[in-house]
């Protein structure tokens, strides 16, 4: 199957009040993190880092499709990484682009307790944290996102859904995959830098 990889390092970094991908950790970019680790599994020629190669739409959703458009055409299935989940590891990456299903992500079973704003509470047995990556057949999340209905989604398996009605694939995964949203978030980073990287003697699989 022909993979390819798009990259989201675009972001604007407000809530983290700076450019989160470009913050330095142990000696790179953070960016770098999740790149390095998809080129080893995905061919350079064919991952796209947005906002690197390439600039960056407005929002999320106009950057996946810039991401998008910039795939070869004869891309089959495509992994979509973003660049704020830094310790994403090879074998996440081949677990997706190896699954066959059209639409299909990580997941965590949530560990709060999770209310509306009215007060009102929420069974969280019932629910997951939606994760990325996320893996796709390539041409038809390109349909959906050039048909112009998504101006600004949050997650691509929600697209898939909407426009074709497919449901996503779930699959649970480790914890490793935590978003810097916040500057204090790099704290947990670091402990799982050193779970991957260091404990396991500098090899992220």
């Amino acid at each position: 199957m022909k993979t390819g990889a798009i990259i989201l390092a675009a972001g604007k970094g407000t809530r983290y009040k700076g450019i989160k991908q470009d913050i330095i950790f142990h000696g790179k970019p953070l960016w770098r993190y999740a790149y390095e680790t998809t080129i080893a599994v995905v061919d350079k020629s064919r991952t796209v880092v947005v906002g690197k190669d390439i600039p960056g739409g407005k929002t999320r959703t106009g950057s996946v499709l810039c991401g998008l458009e910039a795939l070869p055409e004869y891309t089959e299935r495509v992994i979509i990484v973003e660049s704020a989940r830094p310790m994403v590891t090879e074998k996440q990456i081949i677990e997706l682009l190896t699954d066959t299903h059209s639409s299909v992500s990580f997941v965590r079973p949530l560990v709060n307790t999770v209310i509306y704003k009215d007060g009102t509470y929420i069974n969280r047995e019932e629910l997951y944290d939606l994760l990325t990556p996320q893996a796709f057949d390539y041409k038809l999340l390109l349909e959906a996102y050039r048909s112009g209905r998504f101006n600004d989604m949050t997650d691509d398996t929600r697209v898939m859904y909407e426009y074709h009605g497919i449901r996503q694939y779930l699959i649970e995964t480790s914890s490793n995959l935590f978003k810097v949203t916040y500057p204090g978030d790099l704290d947990i980073i670091e402990l799982i830098y050193k779970s991957l990287y260091i404990e396991s003697g500098g090899k992220n699989e």
